[in-house]
């Protein structure tokens, strides 16, 4: 049975590059529409993303705000802004910034999956917060749009492939010996 073939670089580069640019599309709906529905006795609030910082920030809630703004804003354009950078290196050929780019890679891997965190949260409170007439919390449109954003995100960082960094191979089949 022969083995898969694996992807060459340039399909590697191509697919994460493709995976991060519709996650930058999807960035867009996930900040413009609203991510949850709050009625909270008789106050009714829709918000999106940054109006909710902004409400957490106006009720002095400014540490909690910060980290919103920090996991829901900076961390999917950090993520987007380092893939690009990632890719463009990528396709520039091995250079001498292999061994701080591949550290970006990993910090990107690290810090890919802890995005859903607001997904999760957004889940959390509408399975929890539901007192009829008195408090209810629903999820909006745009945090299924961040949760794209997120998975998209995670799908560009695996489909590239750092090796291609440092000039090497992306498959890890063996290569015919020329004996």
């Amino acid at each position: 049975m022969k083995p898969l073939k694996s992807f060459s670089n340039s399909a590697n580069i191509t697919l994460a590059a493709s995976l991060a640019l519709a996650a930058a599309i999807m960035l867009i709906p996930a900040n413009m529409l609203p991510i949850i529905y709050t009625q909270n006795a008789g106050r009714i609030r829709t918000d999106t993303i940054f109006s909710g910082i902004v409400g957490l920030c106006r009720q002095g809630w400014w540490s909690l705000g910060v980290i919103v703004f920090i996991a829901s804003i900076f961390i999917p354009i950090f993520k987007l802004a380092s893939l690009a950078w990632l890719i463009f290196a990528a396709r520039q050929g091995p250079g001498a910034h292999a061994r701080r780019l591949t550290r970006l890679y990993v910090v990107l891997s690290v810090i890919g999956r802890w995005s859903m965190l607001d997904v999760f949260l957004v889940a959390f409170l509408s399975g929890v917060v539901q007192f009829g007439v008195f408090a209810k919390v629903e999820p909006r449109s745009g945090i299924i749009a961040f949760a794209a954003v997120v998975v998209l995100t995670v799908l560009a960082n695996e489909a590239f492939d750092p090796r291609i960094l440092w000039g090497s191979p992306a498959s890890n089949t063996p290569q015919p010996s020329s004996k």
